[in-house]
């Protein structure tokens, strides 16, 4: 009688083992098919990066082009043309023998405009801001819309006076921050902003800050209407910084921008 339930044991241990077996086996599969599912996951995701980036840096290629041919459409016709213009006022002035005083006013304005426009040229000319103190640059851009008298714009330059963003980092860093002026001036109806600046040998953080209206980010961000905003991020995101958009509707908005020196 023993023998029979010895084989029936060894039967009923072999079933079991079998079965743990399988079990084993199907929990393995299951774990890798997920396993593979994450990593075929990441590696979408790497390329989506990595085909955004390439995107915007040929986005940003282009972008640097045309601010180049404009740059050089300024200096080589507009210039010109302006400086025609107050040779000819010059000449006109002493055709009425100093009594002109509307050409006098005019050919002052045109002098002064086109001291703003070799100034613009200035800055979006590629070569001559990778060389330029970004900083400098700004500071101009603050003087300028305070003299236009459009609202009170105030620069603030903190921590260290020794720049470590390389040309790309400042030529990029210094583009972002004049979008996002620019959009104050365009959408937030502020009547104050602020730029505050500090830089150490690590880090530099830059604040962005206006007294205006207001929105709500994320509804920007999912809608046609944030795509400055997008702009604006993944710029900082492509020379290795974090930018942060902090806004209520009715209290003003603080861009934050910090930018690690690696």
């Amino acid at each position: 009688m023993s023998r029979p339930i010895d084989q029936i044991l060894v039967v009923i241990i072999a079933v079991v083992a079998v079965l743990l077996f399988l079990a084993i086996l199907f929990l393995v599969m299951v774990m890798y098919h997920s396993s593979r599912r994450k990593q075929m996951a990441r590696e979408k995701l790497r390329i989506q990066e990595q085909y955004e980036k390439q995107l915007l840096e040929s986005r940003l290629e282009i972008q640097q082009q045309t601010f180049h041919f404009i740059s050089q459409e300024i200096h080589d016709n507009v210039g010109q043309i302006l400086s025609l213009a107050k040779v000819e006022l010059n000449i006109l002035q002493q055709q009425l023998n100093g009594n002109g005083e509307l050409v006098v006013s005019v050919r002052d304005n045109v002098g002064k405009a086109m001291t703003e426009l070799r100034e613009i040229a200035k800055s979006l000319n590629h070569d001559q801001a990778q060389h330029f103190n970004w900083q400098e640059n700004l500071r101009e851009e603050i003087n300028r819309i305070n003299k236009s008298g459009v609202l009170s714009a105030g620069l603030i330059l903190e921590g260290e006076e020794e720049c470590y963003l390389k040309d790309q980092q400042k030529l990029i860093t210094f583009r972002v921050v004049q979008e996002g002026i620019q959009n104050i001036l365009k959408h937030a109806k502020a009547s104050s902003l602020l730029v505050n600046i500090y830089q150490s040998k690590e880090y530099t953080n830059i604040m962005i800050i206006d007294n205006g209206i207001g929105f709500d980010p994320d509804a920007a961000l999912n809608g046609h209407s944030g795509l400055g905003l997008k702009n604006i991020l993944n710029r900082v995101a492509l020379i290795g910084g974090v930018a942060e958009i902090n806004s209520n509707t009715g209290k003003g908005t603080c861009l934050r921008i910090n930018i690690g020196h690696a």
